[in-house]
C-alpha cells in the first residue's frame, strides 16, 4: 500500500521541516492506523525527537504555539491546517509523575518526561496506535510492539500491564471502547478484564476533558455504536449515568434510534457537525418525553407553557450532567429542542424561521421523521434556511386553544 500518495501534503511538509532542520520526525498513530485500514484520517499527529521549544524554533512563533501543561506540544499551522507535534516520551518515575502531596504516584500528572523514539512507542495506549510512518524518508512504517498484526486481526491490545496504564490515564479506557465502536475491535482478555475492575476511575479525569471526548464521539459518525459498547462493558454507568440509566426506557431506545439516523447523515458527509444540534439530538427524546402532556393534549403545545424554558434547560443539565455543558451550549440546546414543536405546526412555524439556530431545529426534524418514523410532510414543509430567511415575519396575533388531534406523533406508552 502506497501511504505516502494518501497523506495529506501539508501533514508531509511538517515532518519535512523538521527533519531538514537535523530532527528526527514522524507520523504516528491514529492517523497510520485508519491509513492501513483504507480509512481516511481526520487528523494527522506528528512526533519528533525535538522538545516544543525546538519546533517553535522551527517554524517561529507565527507559525507555531506551545500548549499544554502536563502535556506539553506544539501545535504547527501549515496553510489552513494545524498539526499537533509532540516530543518522544519516556515513562515518568513516581515522583515524576505525582501530581499532588497526597497522590499515590499511579495516575500520571505529568508527562513531559523526554526520551528515544522506543521509549515513545512503549509509553503509547495500545499496539495498534503505536505505528510510526516516515513519509520522506525511507523508513516506511515503524512496528516495535507488534502493532500490525494486532491491526490484521483487529485486536485492541494494550501495551504493557492493562491496569496501571488505566490507571495511569483514565481515558485509555474510552479509547479501547472507541476502537471497538468504530472499528468492530476485539479486546484481548486482559484488557477486557482491566476496564471491568477499573471503568469508575473515568471519574478522575477533568469534567472538560470528558465533555471534549463526549464531543468526539458524537463527531466521529458511529457515535451509537460506541455508547453500544459503553453500556455492554459497564463504562456508560460511570462515563454517562444519566444516559445509561434511561438505555432501556423508551426515551432512551428514542434517543438511540436518533443518534443512528444522525450516524447515518454524518457517515454520508452531508451533515452539519454542529455540537449544540448534536447535544440536542441525544437530549430530545428525555426532554420530549417528560414534558409531553398526559392528558392527550396537543403535544406542540408543551414549550408555550409557563416556565416550560426553564424546566427544560433544568432537565438539559440534568441530562449532560457528568459534563457540565457550558451556558452558551445548555441555551442553544434549549432554544433548538423548544423549536421542535412549533416547526411541527404549521401556524407556529413561520415565527421561527428567522431564529438563528432555525436551520439545526429544522434538521433535528428532519432526523424525527428519519429515525422515528413521523410523518414526512412535517420536514418537507419547512424551507431551506437561506429561503426561510427571505421570509417576512409573520403577523403576530394571539393564539386561541385548540382540540384538535396532534399532528406530532406522541411517544408510545412504555413496554
Amino acid at each position: 500500500m502506497n501511504l505516502r500518495a494518501t497523506i495529506r501534503n501539508a501533514a508531509v511538509q511538517v515532518v519535512r521541516q523538521l527533519v531538514e532542520c537535523g530532527y528526527e520526525a514522524y507520523i504516528v498513530g491514529g492517523a497510520v492506523r485508519d491509513l492501513l485500514l483504507g480509512t481516511c484520517p481526520k487528523d494527522y499527529d506528528i512526533t519528533t525527537n525535538a522538545t516544543p521549544e525546538q519546533v517553535r524554533e522551527v517554524f517561529g512563533r507565527r507559525q507555531c504555539m506551545i500548549i499544554g501543561r502536563r502535556f506539553r506540544l506544539a501545535m504547527v499551522r501549515m496553510g489552513d491546517d494545524t498539526y499537533e507535534v509532540s516530543t518522544f516520551r519516556r515513562a515518568p518515575t513516581a515522583d515524576e509523575r505525582r501530581g499532588r502531596y497526597d497522590d499515590d504516584g499511579q495516575m500520571i500528572w505529568n508527562d513531559n518526561q523526554y526520551g528515544t523514539l522506543e521509549d515513545d512507542a512503549l509509553r503509547r495506549d495500545f499496539t495498534v496506535n503505536a505505528l510510526y510512518y516516515d513519509p520522506i524518508g525511507d523508513r516506511g512504517i515503524i512496528d516495535l510492539v507488534g502493532g500490525q498484526e494486532d491491526l490484521a486481526k483487529r485486536v485492541v491490545r494494550v501495551i504493557g500491564d492493562p491496569a496501571t496504564r488505566f490507571v495511569e490515564d483514565p481515558v485509555r479506557m474510552l479509547r479501547a471502547l472507541k476502537l471497538v465502536g468504530i472499528h468492530g475491535f476485539t479486546m484481548t482478555p486482559d484488557t477486557i478484564e482491566a476496564l471491568r475492575e477499573k471503568r469508575g476511575i473515568i471519574q478522575r479525569a477533568s469534567i472538560s476533558r470528558l465533555y471534549e471526548e463526549l464531543l468526539k464521539i458524537f463527531m466521529t459518525g458511529h457515535s451509537l455504536a460506541i455508547f453500544n459498547a459503553f453500556q455492554k462493558y459497564g463504562f456508560l454507568a460511570c462515563f454517562w449515568p444519566a444516559f445509561d440509566s434511561l438505555w432501556d426506557t423508551t426515551a432512551g431506545r428514542m434517543s438511540r434510534r436518533l443518534l443512528l439516523a444522525r450516524d447515518q447523515r454524518m457517515r454520508s458527509g452531508d451533515y452539519t457537525n454542529s455540537r449544540a444540534l448534536a447535544l440536542a439530538t441525544a437530549c430530545l427524546p428525555v426532554v420530549l418525553h417528560e414534558l409531553q402532556p398526559d392528558d392527550g393534549d396537543d403535544c406542540r403545545d408543551w414549550s408555550h407553557g409557563p416556565g416550560m424554558s426553564a424546566t427544560c434547560l433544568q432537565m438539559i443539565r440534568a441530562f449532560y450532567d457528568a459534563f457540565v455543558l457550558p451556558r452558551e451550549y445548555s441555551l442553544r440546546v434549549k432554544d433548538i429542542i423548544l423549536m421542535v414543536p412549533a416547526l411541527c405546526d404549521e401556524e407556529l412555524a413561520p415565527s421561527y424561521y428567522h431564529h438563528s439556530d432555525y436551520r439545526y431545529a429544522r434538521l433535528l426534524v428532519g432526523l424525527l421523521v428519519r429515525g422515528l418514523g413521523w410523518d414526512e410532510e412535517l420536514f418537507e414543509r419547512l424551507p431551506e434556511p437561506e429561503v426561510a430567511v427571505s421570509l417576512p415575519p409573520p403577523r403576530r396575533r394571539r393564539r386561541r386553544h385548540r382540540s384538535r388531534k396532534p399532528a406530532t406523533p406522541s411517544f408510545p406508552p412504555e413496554e
